[in-house]
C-alpha cells in the first residue's frame, strides 16, 4: 500500500511543543489524533487539517506521544518522536517505523540507548512510562561494576575482538586512524559477537519480552551494530540503517562525550584519534554492512547461521516486529 501522505516527521520544539509535519501530493484533509499507545484505534481526535501540512500539538506536556493521521480515504499513518527525551540521558531512540520490504517496524517494541546509569529520578518515571520489560546491557564487567544500571537487565557483552587481543594504541594515530578503529570493531563484533547477537535477537521474537531495550554507554557502537543487525534482519534497507546510526551526531554531541573521550585519552588514544572514534563515520558502518553480505553470504545466511537463530524464530522475530504494509506506520 503507498499512503497518500509521506515525509510525515514529529519533533519536539525547543518550547516542548510536539510538531507533526508532512507532505501530500495533492491537498488533503487529514485528521489528527494523538495517545500514548501505538494503536490508533486507541488515540483521541484532535484537529482535522485541510490546507496546512503542519500541525502543532499544544498542551501534550512531556510525556511521551503516539499521533495518527488519518486520510479521507482511510490512510492511516502512525508516527512518535525517534527521540524519547530525558535529562541525563540524550541517545535513547526507538527504532519503531521504519519501512521494511513488507511493512514497517512497529513503534514501542525495540529501543536503543546510551547507558542508563545517567538517568535522574524524574527520568525513571519517564523510563517506566514506556514499559519496557527487558533490558539487555552490552557492556563489559568493568563497566557494569563501576557504573551499575537502575534498572535490572540481562548482561550480553558485546566485543569486536578475542579475549585478550587488545594492545596498547600507537601515540601517533590521527582521526582517520580513529575512524578505522571503528571500522574494525563493527566488522569485528560481527564475528566475535555473533552469539550474543542471537540471544539479543531470540529475545526480541519473544512477545512477552517486549517492549525491549539494549544499550552499552554512548549507544553508538556496540549498540549501533546491535541495531544494524536487526533492522537489516526485519528487511530494512541498507541506506536507513546507516541513517539509524548516523542520527546519534545529532543527540550525542561532544558535549555528551566527555567521559568517553578522558577513558580513551587515559588508555593512551591521541586526542586526534579520539576525537575521529568518538564521531559517526558512515564509512566504519557500511563496512559491516558490506561484511554481512561479503563475507557472509547476506543477512538471512548471517543470522541463522554464525548468529544461530532458526527460520521459525527469525520469521517470529519477523511477525512481532513487522506492521504488515496494509497497517503501515511511517517514519520520522
Amino acid at each position: 500500500m503507498v499512503t497518500a501522505l509521506h515525509d510525515v516527521r514529529v519533533e519536539r520544539g525547543v518550547d516542548g511543543v510536539l510538531v507533526v509535519c508532512w507532505a501530500s501530493d495533492a491537498p488533503l484533509a487529514v485528521d489528527v489524533a494523538v495517545g500514548t499507545s501505538p494503536m490508533a484505534s486507541e488515540h483521541f481526535p484532535l484537529t482535522r487539517a485541510t490546507t496546512s501540512t503542519t500541525v502543532r500539538l499544544d498542551g501534550l506536556g512531556p510525556e511521551r506521544a503516539y499521533v495518527s493521521l488519518r486520510t479521507a480515504g482511510g490512510d492511516v499513518v502512525v508516527v512518535a518522536e525517534r527521540r524519547v527525551p530525558f535529562t541525563g540521558i540524550t541517545n535513547l531512540r526507538d527504532l519503531g517505523g521504519y519501512a521494511t520490504s513488507t511493512g514497517a517496524t512497529r513503534w514501542g517494541r525495540v529501543f536503543r540507548a546510551d547507558a542508563l546509569h545517567k538517568l535522574t529520578a524524574e527520568d525513571l518515571g519517564t523510563f517506566r512510562a514506556l514499559g519496557i520489560r527487558t533490558v539487555y546491557d552490552l557492556r563489559g564487567d568493568v563497566e557494569r561494576n563501576e557504573f551499575p544500571g537502575p534498572v535490572i537487565s540481562v548482561h550480553v557483552p558485546i566485543v569486536g575482538r578475542p579475549p585478550g587481543a587488545a594492545v596498547a594504541p600507537p601515540p601517533e594515530m590521527t582521526a582517520n586512524d580513529g575512524e578505522t578503529m571503528l571500522r574494525d570493531m563493527y566488522v569485528g563484533i560481527l564475528e566475535h559477537s555473533a552469539t550474543q547477537l542471537g540471544a539479543i535477537m531470540r529475545g526480541i521474537a519473544i512477545a512477552h519480552h517486549t517492549p525491549v531495550l539494549f544499550h552499552c554507554h554512548g549507544g553508538k557502537d556496540r549498540t549501533g551494530v546491535v541495531a544494524a543487525v536487526l533492522l537489516l534482519a526485519l528487511g530494512v534497507d541498507r541506506d536507513t540503517v546507516l541513517d539509524d546510526y548516523e542520527a546519534t551526531r545529532r543527540y550525542r554531541r561532544i558535549e555528551h562525550q566527555q567521559d568517553s573521550l578522558a577513558s580513551m585519552l587515559a588508555s593512551g588514544v591521541s586526542p586526534e584519534a579520539a576525537a575521529g572514534a568518538l564521531g559517526t563515520p558512515r564509512w566504519a558502518m557500511a563496512a559491516a554492512v558490506d561484511a554481512i553480505d561479503d563475507v557472509y553470504a547476506g543477512i538471512d545466511a548471517y543470522v541463522t547461521g554464525p548468529v544461530g537463530l532458526t527460520a521459525a524464530e527469525l520469521s517470529a522475530l519477523r511477525e512481532l516486529m513487522v506492521e504488515p504494509a496494509a497497517g503501515r506506520a511511517m517514519t520520522t
